[in-house]
């Protein structure tokens, strides 16, 4: 171990944010979980993960991106994550859906490992299409990549989990317009999907209820608007300077997810806006380094694996943010590297480690090019 550590190459502008973000994740899940039954089971299997994903992070990290790309991998990934996806409909529902695989001591969100599957899918198909000539063509090109995005995220809504759905089509679409795909081929099922959304909130009640309470919190205090006027009440509380580390009191009785979803008003309450500025600070920079990593990628599947992650990360990072300052209606999707949840940290860690390696290859390539 002490070998390979000696041997690593670091980007420390993507690095030593992580890591920063991991480590203060810790942190807070442990403060925001005090109002819970068992507060501290969190922060265990929070610390079980950070170090199941360090060391997948620090491995995929030496690992050359270029073998992700091999039709073997990317179609047993890909089949691996459908199985699972389809095994969760077996196990009882949690909460009122059907997301987890639970073991005898552990419990695991397949639609994590999705998200990276679907990520390392398109950069090869894509690329693959690139080098052939035959990116433009609909019918070689965005019908089978969007089959694959339909079976996967079919599978995903009917857990439910519409958010998670909608950061799998942002994704998708990032990596197909950077991919130089044309983009009026998008604009053409813009309004099927507009009215797939359309429906799929209206036919639904809990989420017709999520829009009216984004309309109108206060019309219904202690059901639907619950969520966001408690999550309002912290992040005003907190100030410019915060109460103090620990002192949120929001966590203890009221706020719903404190260690999940609704960390974030933790963050403002117990760090002010100082600290929770500080934080979207952080994360900018963790996303500047990774589209400059795509940026200088030697090749299309480096760049578009970098483009894939980041957006990964920067928008579900946007969206949990903006649904906790009713920026958005309400939508439970976890903070990237800070929210309590084993399997999104673990993947996201993973797919930092890719995003190393193509970092550093992107490095080495271009001073290559300057000698």
């Amino acid at each position: 171990m002490r070998r390979v550590v000696d041997e690593l190459t670091w980007d420390l502008w993507i690095i030593v944010p992580v890591l920063g973000l991991v480590f203060f994740g810790i942190i807070m899940v442990y403060s925001a979980s005090a109002g819970l039954k068992d507060p501290e089971r969190p922060l265990r299997m929070q610390l079980i993960a950070a170090g199941i994903g360090v060391v997948a992070m620090l491995l995929l990290h030496r690992i050359d991106y270029h073998r992700f790309a091999n039709p073997l991998f990317v179609y047993g990934f890909l089949l691996s994550c459908i199985a699972l996806l389809s095994v969760v409909f077996f196990y009882e529902p949690v909460k009122g859906a059907k997301r987890w695989i639970a073991l005898k001591s552990f419990s695991f969100q397949p639609s994590e490992f999705a998200k990276l599957a679907l990520i390392i899918f398109l950069a090869w198909f894509l690329a693959r299409r690139e080098n052939e000539g035959k990116l433009e063509q609909f019918s070689l090109t965005f019908l089978p990549a969007g089959v694959i995005l339909a079976i996967i995220g079919g599978l995903i809504y009917k857990e439910p989990d519409l958010g998670t759905l909608g950061v799998l089509a942002v994704i998708a679409t990032a990596m197909y317009i950077v991919a130089g795909a044309p983009v009026r081929k998008l604009l053409l099922f813009l309004p099927i999907g507009l009215i797939g959304v359309v429906y799929a909130i209206w036919n639904t009640p809990y989420r017709r209820a999520r829009i009216f309470a984004f309309l109108d919190p206060e019309g219904d205090r202690l059901g639907s608007g619950y969520h966001i006027l408690q999550s309002l009440i912290a992040i005003g509380s907190g100030g410019v300077n915060g109460l103090g580390f620990g002192q949120g009191r929001q966590k203890l009785a009221f706020l719903p997810e404190p260690n999940t979803d609704f960390i974030f008003p933790v963050i403002a309450e117990e760090l002010g806006l100082i600290g929770g500025a500080t934080l979207v600070l952080v994360v900018g920079l963790l996303i500047w380094r990774g589209l400059r990593a795509g940026y200088r990628a030697p090749d299309t599947v480096g760049r578009l694996l970098s483009v894939g992650i980041t957006t990964w990360i920067a928008f579900q990072t946007f969206f949990n943010i903006s649904v906790v300052l009713k920026l958005l209606p309400t939508k439970g999707l976890t903070l990237p590297l800070i929210s309590a949840g084993g399997t999104s940290l673990i993947t996201v860690l993973m797919g930092i480690g890719i995003l190393l390696n193509i970092s550093i290859q992107g490095d080495l390539h271009a001073q290559e090019e300057v000698a």
